[in-house]
């Protein structure tokens, strides 16, 4: 059966701001999933150009993330965007291969930015058990 629906989660990775400074998005759980793919989103943008970069930790033993690092390239699948100043209502996504239980992206400034609308969803799939909850915060 073609059913996506029941058969991913969504995460909301960076909540739709205009970001005016770099900041950590939302830490994502992977327990009880096999595959996550971040689907980044731009609005309409100011000056400047904002980077993307993915972050993973392992469990710290209480359920929550213990240190992050950056991914290396050979746990991305695709690459994390740059978003430049001309790429208003766009859409990137890249994935995550590697074995750690936590990931989050990070948003970084490249180059000084004004105003760079922009948010980010990630979709858990390859579940443990399905039919999932359609959405976590």
């Amino acid at each position: 059966m073609k059913d996506l629906l029941n058969n991913c989660t969504v995460a909301m990775a960076i909540t739709p701001v205009a970001a005016t400074a770099i900041a950590d998005g939302s830490d994502i759980n992977l327990l009880g999933y096999e595959s996550a793919t971040f689907v980044i989103f731009s609005g309409t943008l100011g000056t400047g150009t904002i980077d993307f970069t993915m972050q993973h930790a392992d469990d710290d033993g209480s359920g929550s993330p213990d240190t992050y690092a950056d991914v290396a390239a050979t746990d991305l699948i695709g690459s994390t965007p740059t978003i430049l100043a001309t790429e208003d209502d766009s859409v990137f996504r890249c994935g995550y291969k590697g074995s750690k239980q936590w990931i989050r992206l990070q948003n970084v400034e490249t180059a000084s930015w004004t105003s760079m609308i922009h948010g980010a969803v990630c979709l858990l799939g390859h579940p443990e058990v399905a039919p999932t909850a359609a959405q976590i915060t």
